[in-house]
């Protein structure tokens, strides 16, 4: 009779388990920064746009928008969003000092943990 038991509990809980011959996902997301353009010069005290969009093939998780000084590697904007889309755009903005070479790092994780990175360099004058 255990046996009975043990075998009807077993099969209860392979029918209650989660199906799993969906493929893995194992697209990136896409990004696409579209200002500020590589090498882009701004004059200190004007607004360094960073905008652009990502795109993924089910679910961005997360996106992260770092501004460093690219000479120092000192962190000088950090933002977080998290757009639970397949389509996002992405608007935030800094002002420019003089002497400092921006380093704008857009990273963004789908919910299966797959990475992209693109980096534009722009400088302050």
């Amino acid at each position: 009779m255990k046996i009975i038991g043990i075998f009807c509990c077993l099969l209860l809980l392979s029918a209650c388990s989660k199906k799993t011959d969906q493929p893995a996902d194992l697209v990136k997301p896409v990004i696409t920064i579209n200002t500020p353009f590589s090498g882009q010069v701004f004059t200190a005290g004007q607004s360094i746009p960073i905008a652009g969009t990502i795109t993924d093939n089910q679910y961005i998780a997360e996106v992260h928008i770092h501004v460093s000084n690219n000479l120092t590697g000192t962190l000088l904007m950090d933002v977080h969003l998290y757009p639970a889309t397949n389509s996002t755009t992405f608007n935030q903005s800094i002002t420019a000092s003089a002497g400092i070479e921006y380093k704008i790092q857009v990273i963004a994780k789908d919910k299966n943990v797959n990475e992209s990175t693109a980096t534009v360099l722009a400088n302050g004058n």
